[in-house]
């Protein structure tokens, strides 16, 4: 009978887990009670086989509670939370108690227990300062980003020893609570640091929604690549938009990644370098049908010394008269250490920044 499955090698451990374990699984009724959220309770029999609950508890420690409920039970309840369509806390207690009882050996705490979970697992923030004096707060939750490292090992989503691409960003979080600050969107909300490893978000810090993307960008950096290191996990290349464009940063991300990609902010020095380039070395090539003119240049702006290389990609302005600053095209630069791959290549990798 299994043998029109197609099962794919590119599967998750985890998931395989659940397949083998579900074909294998002998039927059980476990409540008269109907409930659209039957899913659940595969879910939180796949939680607790695959080790998840003893990590949680083994990383985060023992809670100083009487009432019995573990960090991995109000967090695993929290994600059922989440799976259910659940928005906040407090719906828990006025839509999904009822069903999240059903679930075999599962208690299910009070709103209240919920809060006071976030406020034991919560840090106090860092503080920095710009060189103009201006204060930004910076929360760093080493013990839950490590964490998470830790259950995409154990779930087989990443593994030890191998080498993988690193992407970062940051993205706007709109809220309207009272330490949120408007940010360069004119909204108000936190402006985090977030870093994926291929589709898993793999550590967030959070940051004030006015805080400038590249002020403690270096340190913030350092501290995900030190601890993917003390996991075994290494970086092939990092990819960066425009906010990782300085020195300080291009120095750490050199450092810790076999390759980077980061786009070059626009200034001045920078479109009076690429002015320079002669008519004949520039190419033509093709990207989803729009045609780019590219070519290659060694970077000097940051160093003299290191063989860093721009890769400059440039297309007809639709109204040149618009743009003063470029004139008659408008340019994109890419500045990375990697000149094995050609400047097509090199654009169509950075172009999935925060996809795969």
């Amino acid at each position: 009978m299994l043998q029109g499955f197609a099962v794919s090698k590119k599967i998750t451990k985890f998931g395989d887990i659940i397949l083998k374990r579900t074909l294998m699984a002998k039927i059980q009724k476990i409540s008269n009670t109907l409930t659209p959220f039957g899913g659940i309770f595969l879910v939180n029999e796949m939680f607790k086989q695959c080790g998840l609950s003893e990590l949680i508890d083994k990383e985060l420690g023992k809670r100083n509670s009487n009432l019995g409920y573990t960090y991995s039970n109000l967090i695993r309840n929290f994600f059922n939370l989440i799976l259910s369509g659940g928005e906040c806390v407090e719906d828990i207690h006025q839509h999904f108690r009822p069903t999240l009882e059903q679930i075999p050996d599962n208690k299910v705490a009070s709103p209240d227990t919920f809060l006071r979970l976030f406020n034991e697992l919560a840090v106090k923030n860092t503080i920095y300062t710009s060189s103009y004096g201006n204060s930004y707060n910076f929360n760093t939750n080493k013990k839950l980003n490590d964490l998470n490292i830790k259950l995409l090992l154990l779930t087989g989503q990443l593994e030890k020893g191998k080498f993988y691409n690193f992407d970062y960003d940051n993205q706007i979080l709109e809220h309207e609570k009272c330490d949120a600050k408007k940010t360069y969107k004119r909204n108000t909300g936190y402006f985090p640091g977030v870093s994926n490893i291929g589709n898993k978000v793999a550590f967030v810090v959070n940051r004030d929604g006015n805080a400038n993307v590249k002020i403690g960008q270096a340190e913030t950096l350092e501290y995900m690549y030190e601890t993917l290191i003390s996991n075994e996990i290494y970086v092939d290349s990092s990819r960066m938009d425009a906010g990782s464009y300085s020195k300080e940063i291009v120095d750490t991300v050199a450092k810790y990644s076999k390759s980077f990609y980061i786009r070059a902010n626009k200034s001045g020095q920078l479109i009076n370098t690429i002015s320079q380039i002669e008519a004949d070395q520039w190419e033509k090539i093709e990207i989803k049908s729009i045609e780019y003119e590219v070519t290659s240049i060694h970077f000097k702006n940051f160093y003299e010394e290191r063989n860093y290389r721009l890769v400059v990609s440039r297309k007809k302005a639709d109204n040149p008269q618009l743009d003063l600053f470029e004139g008659e095209y408008i340019y994109r630069c890419i500045l990375t250490n990697d000149w094995e791959k050609s400047e097509k290549e090199i654009i169509e990798y950075y172009n999935h920044l925060g996809f795969t």
